[in-house]
């Protein structure tokens, strides 16, 4: 290539294909008059390119462009900042709310423990106020009088309510007026004089605890007043004066075997209860001998 065409500038090689353009078009056509507008049309593309070209060399427009590259380098960057930002304001925030989860659970954890250290110290306070209630009634001289005179309290009100306010055992409804419905049958009679008696003895040997209370004693009453309360829930078992179908729906085939398992379990209660004492009681004979 010619060394005058290495050294032309983009803009006179521009100005150069458009000249050759226009004469190319010219000769196609073998216009005259449309050469020489070609030719002028060349010209004036060349100037125009050169002058434009001569522009960009201007410092003025140097500054221009260069004002605008950090305009587009601020811009960017601005943008850049910005979507860095809410990242970060979101990861701030994804830590905060892990931190803030993270001391509610520890906080959580350290409640369950001191509540549930707090429930054993509980429980083990209700065990010792048990012990030593139990102990009181048992073990002193004062508890078991007191629990005497509850066990008499106790055998008047029932002998006093099943001598002579057994009709007010019963179902009661209201609409506008009470009505009464008694739950026992006439067969109660049959009944009444056996937990009489048995009433009437547990409140003489509780009366006869509180004057004197004596180990051996003791256990010989408690064995007594066991049996008449055997007797008496026997009895009701086998006589079973219950109606209920007083009920504004029949529950007879519900409370009946309720009632009946409930009779068992107390008779049982009791009977295991009389042979520890019997039990108790020939070993401290033996070994009061």
């Amino acid at each position: 290539m010619p060394k005058d065409e290495k050294e032309k500038s983009p803009v006179e090689s521009f100005g150069d294909m458009v000249k050759e353009f226009g004469e190319t078009v010219s000769k196609i056509f073998n216009d005259p008059e449309l050469k020489k507008k070609s030719k002028e049309f060349a010209k004036s593309a060349e100037d125009s390119a050169k002058a434009f070209g001569k522009r960009f060399k201007d410092e003025g427009v140097k500054e221009k462009f260069e004002d605008f590259k950090k305009a587009a380098r601020g811009f960017g960057n601005s943008v850049s900042d910005y979507f860095k930002s809410d990242k970060e304001r979101e990861e701030e925030t994804h830590d905060v709310e892990y931190e803030w989860e993270k001391k509610l659970d520890e906080k959580m954890k350290k409640f369950g423990e001191r509540a549930e250290e707090a429930g054993k110290k509980f429980d083990r306070k209700m065990k010792k106020v048990g012990d030593k209630v139990d102990s009181y009634f048992k073990d002193t001289r004062g508890g078991r009088i007191t629990g005497y005179s509850f066990a008499i309290m106790w055998s008047v009100i029932f002998f006093v309510l099943f001598n002579f306010y057994q009709s007010y055992i019963a179902y009661y409804h209201y609409d506008g007026i009470w009505h009464r419905y008694p739950l026992l049958t006439e067969s109660f009679s049959q009944w009444l004089p056996i937990v009489s008696v048995a009433l009437v003895a547990s409140m003489i040997g509780n009366i006869l605890l509180i004057i004197y209370d004596g180990y051996f004693f003791r256990r010989i009453i408690r064995i007594i007043l066991n049996l008449f309360g055997i007797s008496a829930v026997i009895s009701l078992l086998i006589i079973f004066p219950f109606d209920f179908t007083v009920f504004p729906r029949d529950l007879t085939g519900i409370l009946n075997p309720i009632v009946i398992v409930v009779l068992i379990l107390i008779i049982m209660g009791m009977v295991i209860d009389t042979m520890v004492r019997a039990i108790k009681l020939i070993f401290y004979t033996g070994r009061s001998y």
